[in-house]
């Protein structure tokens, strides 16, 4: 697989990603048990508007989502819109964000001036990572840059990192994990991983506001799925560049705030839709109580409709039934609570990208807590999407 970013695709990328498509078709369907799936996913409200590598964040009743990427060329919308989960209604903030970018992740963090929806760097319309730190206030719907504190993450190559779906918070401060660097950036790097893991933290003195951690990943990789529980950071899956190759990682690590080293723990299964030895990237993953769950399976150029549960107690994973669309690079938020979950996923890439999606699903708990019954697997899907832009 290539890199996801590039204008021109000459004839070696062009050849390589045909024979990536053509092993994901070779794939037979076979009849098989379903797994038990402990959630039901149903369709929720459509976005006003075709939207792909972004986020949601919830801040009361509302899930905020600060600009999204709307066609393959990388055009990008810098909009503010919400999502009233109680009138099931998305609302257009009339704010713009100061720098629109995508593939990005929200921090939700107190600060000086009261609740702030942090970003940090991303891909701007013109293809370049950037080191942006960008900031939203849903009280005073206003937008502002952090210009004292710019992204510090950098590759081994000394190339500003992206590190896009992997950010997360622990007691009001955000932690950024891994990222990756492209020779397809608009300007060209390397194509490089980072192991690197940052902390900013909101309430200190501008300009002093990031710290890089002493325990970095285990695995070097961006595009991971974190979620905390307590305060224990697990950093699930993600995408490593192997010379413009984006594979998707099958690794879990975990990492207790503080302490001298992230953990490995057990990594991704196969996915029955997918290739074997690869995990899931792009993918929204969400902590309830006891268990994580990943909600679809990225494997670019792919998205797989598989939904994985880990049980903490017993370092297991299950794959545990399917989203009713496969995609990827999907926003996300559970707009429940941990006990009581409402996973919402919105748009991003249907399942051979070749289609940015403006549909929603929300996953919540069976009745029963079980669902059985038997189903056809699908042979995986050969990409039709543009390969031009990631």
């Amino acid at each position: 697989m290539k890199t996801r970013f590039a204008r021109v695709i000459g004839i070696a990328a062009a050849t390589s990603l045909a024979l990536a498509g053509a092993a994901f078709a070779a794939g037979s369907s076979s009849a098989s048990i379903k797994p038990d799936a402990a959630f039901k996913w149903k369709e929720g409200k459509t976005f006003p508007s075709p939207a792909t590598r972004f986020d949601g964040a919830k801040v009361g009743s509302k899930v905020y989502f600060l600009g999204f990427r709307i066609d393959d060329a990388g055009t990008t919308d810098g909009s503010v819109w919400y999502y009233d989960i109680k009138k099931d209604k998305y609302v257009d903030t009339g704010t713009d964000m100061k720098t629109p970018v995508s593939n990005y992740s929200v921090a939700v963090l107190k600060d000086s001036k009261g609740t702030g929806l942090y970003i940090f760097g991303g891909r701007d319309e013109a293809g370049a990572i950037i080191n942006t730190v960008q900031v939203y206030y849903p009280s005073s719907n206003t937008a502002a840059v952090v210009k004292t504190d710019k992204w510090p993450g950098k590759t081994p190559s000394d190339c500003v990192s992206l590190p896009a779906t992997g950010t997360t918070v622990v007691d009001n401060k955000a932690y950024v994990l891994g990222g990756m660097s492209f020779s397809t950036s608009i300007p060209a790097c390397v194509d490089d991983n980072s192991k690197e893991v940052w902390a900013f933290d909101p309430m200190a003195a501008a300009g002093k506001r990031w710290k890089k951690q002493k325990a970095t990943l285990k695995t070097a990789r961006g595009y991971i799925a974190p979620v905390v529980i307590g305060t224990t950071i697990y950093a699930i899956g993600g995408d490593v560049n192997d010379a413009a190759a984006l594979n998707a990682s099958q690794a879990v690590e975990k990492w207790k705030v503080g302490a001298d080293k992230w953990v490995a723990i057990k990594s991704l299964p196969d996915m029955p839709d997918g290739l074997p030895g690869l995990g899931c990237d792009e993918s929204q993953a969400f902590a309830l109580t006891g268990t994580i769950v990943l909600a679809g399976c990225g494997q670019w150029p792919n998205g797989l409709p598989d939904v994985l549960t880990y049980k903490v107690s017993t370092d297991k994973w299950t794959i545990d039934g399917t989203l009713n669309e496969g995609r990827r690079n999907q926003a996300g938020e559970n707009i429940g609570s941990a006990s009581n979950p409402k996973m919402m996923i919105v748009g991003g890439y249907n399942t051979d990208g070749s289609v940015i999606l403006d549909t929603s699903e929300i996953g919540t708990p069976t009745a029963a807590g079980v669902i059985r019954g038997v189903f056809t697997q699908r042979a995986p899907v050969a990409s039709k999407g543009s390969a031009t832009l990631f």
